[in-house]
């Protein structure tokens, strides 16, 4: 029977394999047309439904992220399959081309230049489009390509290195070669889809100019340039509906309304930029509506977001409640800045303030996954109330508290964190995705999986490596220093479905996992994507090439990790006796530590005393000291991880023990335990100014 089974699950492999080679495209291509209606709605042609379309900016064909991949050394254009793979998974159907033509692919009169940047600007269109991904086109960006890694070079032939940007507004010549670009991009012809940009379908919408240096003051002056924008991209024969920027300045709100563009773009940052280190607190505040965007001035025009982010945080609630407010203002397409390439998210590399990717982020990618649900399910312009009556909205829940974001609803149960909370009705479901555990699925590991229905008794499921923070990710990037650690490990999962039932059955599609019988509902799960039937055997031939815009046995993830053990105390130096005193460390590996111990003595003292750390989560381990069991002074302490016959102490790096007879490290980490009437230092000018 065992090797039947074997048999079967070959053929089950064998027949997606080659139901998908037999695919010849993806069945989801972007292809609808849009208008605007009678009361400046954006609509699809087709049947008329309202257009609602969310996702990222992606800026790998140029500037900063251009270069983080060849710091690397990646393959560029397979960095955009992998991605754009990722923009489906994450079920996006919105992107941002922000290309820095006017920097980097045009001279300075603004003729293009056909080099690698308008290569891979053609190649992204390509892949997004297979994907079902529409887009925004922000053919100038205004801004230096060369920010912030290449100040020094100042070669970039096009206009923006020639003009600066108050000039562009201004200057006729500046103005004409704007217009000769934007005519000749706009002809250009890509080669992987054989259409002009201007007849792109999956081009739904252009930005005239990213963040103008506007000149409300001089209103006649704006609506012209705004106008000889406009009438270049109309010269080529180009229909997509076109918006220029109001949020850099809202006193050039009428002279847009004035001109022929037919929409508005909005940029939003809650949370500032560039703080330079994670930040900590409840933001949900300050999200409650987006009222610049409902300005009466602007109430007739249609708007879009081209940019926001929650910067500087990973939190799991704050997309959700973005995508509230956003709708609430009646905003038909949003676009987080900027998505981090898969290949170089280890690293944070793209944009130091920004931080979301689906492997390394995964309570920001979920999050970003329910807003998207967010922007379809919500209706424009209803308002929830404000914090924290709003926490509730539609089939949506966020929580500070918690750190999350959910969506329970008939179809599909989302969260970006562990939750108590279950589907309304567990029968109807067609999608399930987390991170963390829910009465539905509980999972020890730390990365996002995703459950697809294919039917009743089968479906597909997809698990990611455990992202383990190991660095700010918001402190200064360099290319040499990984701030988050994707680690391929083992963990056992529990599917609670009762169309699969306790003893399902769970094949290994892509990845190296052996075939398993569930035991009440329980398997154990490494990095890849599975079969899980209900039925030990399933006919290859029902099962479809494509779940959504992927291929069912397709998986895009970083390699296996192979760096050396970190351990990363999370412990707060100054504690009081009137609660318990807790040191916490992240202790993190390709595998789980045998044991991890606390030495722990007075300063000044050769005595350490022995404490086992105890696993709080897949990677946090702790070990709480009882209220006055320490008594009032200072204490310096190491933590032991051992692996097998080997152990190395931290955070010397020694590998052998405190106390032993040959050990030689010098470092420990400081404890100060203090009465509540103890004054506490808070800072201290030498060792806190950096």
């Amino acid at each position: 029977m065992r090797a039947l089974r074997r048999l079967c699950s070959i053929a089950v492999l064998c027949g997606i394999a080659a139901g998908a080679a037999a695919q010849p495209s993806l069945p989801r291509r972007a292809a609808r047309a849009v208008y605007l209606d009678d009361h400046r709605v954006i609509r699809w042609r087709d049947d008329r439904s309202e257009v609602r379309l969310f996702g990222a900016n992606y800026i790998l064909p140029s500037a900063s992220d251009y270069r983080a991949a060849g710091y690397l050394g990646a393959d560029r254009k397979k960095m955009i399959d992998d991605d754009m793979a990722h923009f489906a998974r994450m079920g996006w159907d919105g992107l941002r081309l922000t290309l820095w033509g006017d920097w980097e692919n045009s001279d300075r009169a603004g003729n293009l230049i056909v080099n690698d940047h308008l290569d891979l600007f053609d190649y992204l269109i390509a892949r997004a489009r297979e994907r079902g991904v529409y887009m925004l086109l922000s053919p100038i960006q205004t801004y230096s390509a060369n920010w912030p890694d290449a100040l020094r070079d100042t070669s970039p032939p096009g206009f923006s290195n020639h003009f600066t940007k108050g000039e562009l507004g201004t200057n006729p010549t500046a103005i004409a070669a704007q217009v000769n670009y934007l005519k000749q991009l706009l002809n250009h012809v890509n080669p992987y889809t054989g259409i002009a940009i201007k007849d792109e379908p999956a081009i739904l919408f252009v930005e005239l100019i990213n963040e103008p240096w506007h000149h409300p003051e001089d209103r006649t002056g704006s609506v012209s340039y705004i106008n000889a924008l406009v009438d270049a991209i109309r010269s080529t024969g180009c229909d997509k509906i076109l918006f220029h920027n109001v949020s850099q300045d809202f006193r050039i709100a009428d002279a847009i309304r004035a001109s022929k563009a037919q929409g508005v773009t909005f940029g939003w940052y809650p949370t500032g930029l560039n703080s330079g280190h994670e930040l900590e607190g409840n933001y949900l505040r300050a999200v409650d509506a987006y009222t610049p965007m409902q300005s009466p001035q602007l109430a007739s025009l249609p708007s879009i977001v081209y940019e926001f982010d929650s910067a500087d945080l990973r939190s799991g609630y704050m997309y959700p409640a973005m995508a509230r407010a956003f709708r609430g203002a009646g905003a038909q397409f949003a676009a987080m800045f900027a998505y981090d390439m898969l290949a170089t998210a280890s690293r944070n590399l793209g944009w130091q303030t920004h931080y979301l990717n689906l492997v390394y982020t995964p309570r920001k990618a979920m999050s970003a996954i329910i807003a998207a649900e967010a922007m379809r399910r919500l209706p424009r312009l209803r308002s929830y109330g404000s914090y924290p009556e709003n926490t509730h909205f539609g089939d949506f829940r966020v929580s500070y508290e918690k750190n999350l974001g959910e969506l329970a609803a008939d179809d599909a149960f989302l969260y970006a964190g562990s939750t108590e909370a279950s589907p309304p009705h567990p029968a109807r479901l067609r999608r399930i995705a987390g991170v963390g555990s829910s009465p539905t699925v509980q999972y020890d590991g730390t990365g996002v999986y995703f459950l697809d229905k294919v039917r009743d008794g089968v479906w597909r499921l997809e698990v990611y490596p455990d992202a383990v923070p190991v660095r700010d990710p918001y402190a200064p990037p360099n290319p040499d220093v990984i701030v988050t650690r994707a680690i391929w490990r083992a963990w056992p999962m529990r599917i609670a479905l009762a169309d699969l039932g306790s003893t399902f059955t769970l094949r290994a599609i892509s990845g190296a996992a052996p075939e398993q019988r569930a035991v009440d509902g329980r398997v154990s799960v490494t990095p890849g994507v599975y079969l899980v039937s209900a039925a030990p055997f399933v006919d290859p031939e029902s099962i479809p090439a494509y779940i959504g815009a992927l291929r069912f046995d397709e998986f895009h993830a970083p390699r296996a990790d192979t760096l050396p053990l970190q351990v990363i105390n999370k412990s707060a130096a100054t504690q009081s006796t009137s609660r318990r005193v807790e040191i916490s460390a992240r202790v993190v590996d390709v595998a789980p530590p045998t044991a991890v111990r606390l030495a722990l003595r007075a300063l000044g003292s050769g005595v350490f005393r022995w404490f086992p750390m105890r696993p709080a989560s897949a990677y946090e381990y702790s070990v709480i000291f009882p209220t006055d069991s320490l008594a009032d002074g200072r204490y310096e302490y190491s933590i032991v991880v051992t692996r097998g016959d080997s152990l190395t102490t931290f955070p010397s790096g020694a590998h052998t023990r405190p106390g032993d007879w040959d050990f030689r490290g010098d470092a420990f980490w400081p404890l100060a335990v203090v009465n509540p009437s103890t004054a506490v230092r808070l800072f201290e000018p030498v060792a806190d100014r950096p």
